[in-house]
């Protein structure tokens, strides 16, 4: 194994901005940890929305174990989960600073940096039939050249290089009301949509109407009637308590967006070719258990809505077929510039 130097001129500037991001975060708690280690190693942060025990929050720590292993402890991964670190705009943007080493989330948050890296999560893009392991294949870098020519211009423009994807989950429809089987259903129902312009979109695609709404504010809103409902997957849902304000969930399998493990390109210039093949060795590798997880706490996650009371209405009994059609037409007349790339990367056509 070559050792792992530093650029000191370039590490001491990040070091800096890293110093400052991390006061703001955890404020007298002082330091989550150091970027250069004196024996010429790397210990770095990487930052993540989810929470411990979910595949959105595990991710770091899963590629973290396996990397460590494969540099014998010289390149280390120090996992925090619940934007300890930072909130998402915040987090996104210290990573293209370079003030945070890594962040795990949706492409889509990438939109105000680079329109097009929205396209990885374009609703109905994926396969119905294995929608993970099609969604990790071809949004790999190093196995699709249309999801690396993306990538690459992404990191060229924004300094955010994705290294691979996870699964975050399928996203659902959880609803108080009356039941829904049709887009023109949704016609009346005010959906809590995600504040990226692909998501709300999506709301629109499926039939509703769409409002922006911190998601720490969703379960207040739910239980006072303000909004009629939400999207995500079932894992977010109930780390959230949203079962307890449904009556129904609608399996419209909308999305299964891409978790892009998200590293500073700056930092990423600094490995060698070895020390970057490592990376991707230990994001194969963790990819599987990543989904392994996500399976089981699918099942769990659902049991809570049916514990609940809550009646899930599956795929088979939405007219699904019309919920998929209408909803691509929608993103292909909202984002007709994507539509090119969204075919080329899932390999099928958009419509």
């Amino acid at each position: 194994m070559a050792n792992i130097g530093h650029n000191l001129s370039s590490r001491s500037r990040r070091q800096y901005l890293k110093s400052v991001a991390a006061l703001s975060a955890a404020g007298a708690a002082g330091f989550a940890g150091c970027l250069g280690d004196d024996d010429g190693g790397y210990s770095l942060e990487a930052n993540a929305a989810g929470a411990d025990g979910t595949v959105h929050g595990d991710v770091a720590k899963m590629v973290g174990e396996r990397l460590s292993e494969k540099t014998d402890g010289e390149i280390e991964i120090d996992a925090f989960t619940d934007n300890e670190l930072g909130g998402l705009n915040e987090s996104m943007e210290n990573v293209a600073s370079g003030a945070l080493d890594i962040y795990v989330n949706v492409y889509g948050l990438a939109a105000g940096f680079y329109p097009e890296a929205q396209i990885f999560d374009a609703p109905y893009m994926y396969d119905d039939d294995d929608p993970y392991e099609h969604m990790i294949e071809v949004t790999d870098p190093t196995q699709s050249e249309s999801a690396e020519e993306l990538i690459e211009a992404i990191a060229e423009e924004t300094g955010l290089r994705s290294l691979g994807t996870f699964p975050q989950g399928t996203r659902r429809v959880s609803i108080s009301g009356d039941a829904v089987y049709h887009p023109d259903d949704m016609e009346d129902i005010l959906l809590r949509g995600v504040p990226v312009p692909i998501f709300e979109e999506t709301v629109v695609g499926l039939g509703a109407q769409v409002t922006e709404l911190d998601w720490g504010e969703v379960p207040q809103a739910l239980s006072t009637g303000s909004v009629d409902g939400q999207e995500n997957p079932y894992e977010i849902m109930v780390g959230a308590g949203i079962q307890e304000h449904t009556d129904y969930v609608l399996e419209t399998n909308h999305m299964h967006p891409a978790l892009a493990f998200w590293i500073n390109d700056d930092l990423w210039q600094e490995f060698s070719d070895e020390q970057q093949d490592l990376f991707y060795e230990a994001i194969h590798e963790a990819q599987p258990e990543a989904v392994e997880q996500l399976e089981t706490n699918i099942d769990e996650s659902r049991d809570a809505f049916l514990d609940e009371g809550a009646e899930i209405i599956t795929k088979d009994e939405l007219e699904y077929d019309a919920f998929v059609s209408q909803t691509r037409e929608h993103i292909s007349n909202e984002f007709p510039d994507f539509v090119e790339r969204i075919e080329e990367i899932s390999g099928e056509t958009y419509e």
